[in-house]
């Protein structure tokens, strides 16, 4: 075998391959067994939208056309919720398989395996993001069998939840992993690489803009208080994320100046733009002034860019929602537990959330009192603290602060290496452990309503029950938004929303249907010239009874969905 074939498949590598294949295996084998059996589903609505946008455009083939004649019925609705980065992924991999099958069951199946391939990566990639630190051997079987065994971070990486964040957690650990050897080597190539891993996480998701400003935020530390950086490295590696995000912003809009919020545009270029200019006049000019003129520079350049910015995007600083409906952000949003503060849901689920920070940054602590705290491990501890900060203050940054605080905890467990081998093993799978140990004590926040509805749905739409022949004339269904993507994605008919703020017309008519007294229902449904309605009592109430309703004819279901209720609307006289 060739040497550098030698290198990388070591006993010790062979082993981790293993238990990666073995994990992986044990994850999703119920989930493979029920792809076999053709009965696979995915409780996640926003993976079966993905899917139908990439449907869309390997059918259309316009890379920028956004737009969806059977969402927001009878009108339709744009569809650039998401970038065209997940899209391109799940679109070209669908494209190639389609030359073995046809081009929709190369799509389901592309869009099975792409997370548990992006979960392997992502789980290698730890290993790589420490690689400089030189880990131990129960360090990298740590890092390894805590991401892949992660409760939370496992519900990233479903088969077919292709929603974008499998990709966005992978790009984060790289980005990580190439910034920390950014501030070891201070090389030029390293500072191009990670501006290009940064622009693909923020494509990906404009929410990568925190994990950029709090490296961003290091980089400035270390070049301009500590000055053990190379100032021009930073420029360098700004100036490349500003042509990064020209590029972006050129293969997601039609239109370069499209402004957009929730997508990255020429409103973050525009605002990197003034930060690369701010620092490069900071630490070329300011570097040996006092420290009240940097001080004073610091403000005025803070201010300057913010009154900028606020003047040509009005609003900017509100963020990705900044041009949401107001109905939806009252009525809306509050309701999707991914804003909650997981303690506000479950203090042992919070808890379990952030086990591993705690020891891990107590870790460091210690380090620090002992003086022996490095710059590295010092990039890994405030990149922990912020993200863990934002988790315990709102849910969806989960997936941010998880391989964070896995690493930040590896850093412990690499002082098992000087106790004894008895020890060592049962240790470490108690570590391995304890945030699902701890997560057996909270209590059980999926709905069991919710899970039945949507068994019974998945039944239904098996059963190909809603293109029978008695159903041939119509077109529009209505159900409720959560619905949405799966209907659109499963059947013919078109739907009035998904929840998607993108299309507030739709979603703001699904929520009061189910607030709304049974005469604005009525004129909100034949307005839409809505053919048929599906409903399940058992999870969203109405404030009328669909079964008494003059307008609506109940349609007789099979008892297999039994907690399902489908009507016909009556024609208007």
């Amino acid at each position: 075998m060739p040497f550098s074939l030698q290198k990388y498949f070591t006993i010790r590598n062979c082993l981790f391959i293993f238990l990666t294949l073995l994990i992986l295996f044990g994850n999703n084998f119920s989930n493979i067994k029920d792809l076999a059996h053709g009965r696979y589903y995915v409780y996640e609505q926003d993976a079966y939208m993905h899917l139908v946008i990439a449907s869309d455009l390997l059918n259309n083939k316009d890379w920028y056309y956004h737009f969806n004649s059977r969402l927001n019925a009878p009108w339709g609705a744009k569809t650039h919720s998401w970038t065209n980065l997940v899209t391109a992924l799940l679109a070209g991999g669908a494209l190639l398989l389609s030359y073995f099958m046809s081009l929709s069951t190369a799509l389901y199946h592309w869009g099975f395996w792409l997370p548990i391939i992006f979960n392997t990566i992502a789980a290698w990639a730890m290993l790589w993001a420490i690689k400089p630190l030189k880990p131990t051997v129960y360090q990298q079987l740590f890092v390894l069998s805590a991401f892949l065994l992660n409760p939370f971070l496992n519900t990233f990486f479903i088969p077919l939840r292709v929603d974008y964040d499998f990709l966005l957690i992978t790009l984060s650990i790289v980005y990580w992993g190439f910034l920390l050897r950014l501030i070891r080597s201070d090389k030029t190539a390293i500072a191009v690489a990670t501006a290009l891993v940064a622009s693909l996480g923020a494509w990906t998701s404009i929410s990568f803009i925190v994990l950029l400003l709090i490296g961003l935020s290091f980089l400035f530390w270390l070049a301009l208080i500590k000055q053990t950086m190379r100032w021009q490295i930073v420029s360098l590696f700004l100036i490349n994320l500003c042509l990064g995000f020209a590029i972006i912003i050129y293969l997601e809009h039609r239109h370069f100046f499209t402004v957009a919020h929730d997508i990255i545009s020429i409103t973050h270029l525009t605002f990197l733009l003034l930060l690369t200019l701010s620092f490069t006049i900071y630490s070329k000019f300011l570097q040996l002034k006092s420290n009240l003129i940097k001080l004073a520079y610091s403000f005025v350049a803070i201010v300057i860019i913010f009154l900028i910015m606020n003047w040509l995007f009005p609003g900017f600083y509100r963020g990705p929602y900044n041009q949401a409906e107001p109905y939806l952000l009252r009525h809306f949003f509050p309701t999707l537990s991914e804003f909650y503060s997981p303690f506000n849901i479950d203090s042992s689920l919070g808890l379990a959330i952030i086990c591993y920070f705690i020891i891990g940054a107590g870790y460091c602590y210690y380090l620090y009192l002992s003086n022996s705290l490095c710059i590295s491990k010092l990039l890994f501890l405030w990149a922990a603290i912020i993200t863990t900060l934002l988790t315990a203050y709102m849910y969806r940054w989960v997936e941010f602060a998880t391989p964070l605080n896995i690493l930040l905890m590896s850093f412990f467990i690499r002082e098992i290496e000087n106790t004894r081998q008895l020890f060592r093993l049962p240790f470490l799978i108690l570590m391995v452990c304890l945030p699902f140990l701890i997560l057996m004590l909270a209590k059980d926040y999926f709905v069991d309503s919710q899970q039945l509805c949507q068994q019974q749905l998945y039944l239904i739409l098996r059963d190909d029950f809603l293109n029978q022949p008695q159903f041939n004339q119509d077109k529009i269904i209505f159900a409720h938004s959560n619905y949405g993507p799966l209907l659109l994605y499963s059947t013919r008919y078109a739907i009035v929303a998904t929840n998607d703020h993108h299309n507030p017309e739709g979603l703001k008519d699904s929520i009061l249907f189910f607030k709304s007294t049974e005469s604005i229902v009525e004129q909100m449904i034949l307005r839409r010239k809505v053919d048929l309605v599906l409903l399940c009592p058992l999870e969203h109430h109405t404030e009328f009874n669909p079964q008494t309703s003059p307008w609506l004819l109940a349609v007789p279901l099979p008892k297999e969905y039994s907690q399902w209720q489908l009507y016909r609307v009556k024609p208007t006289p």
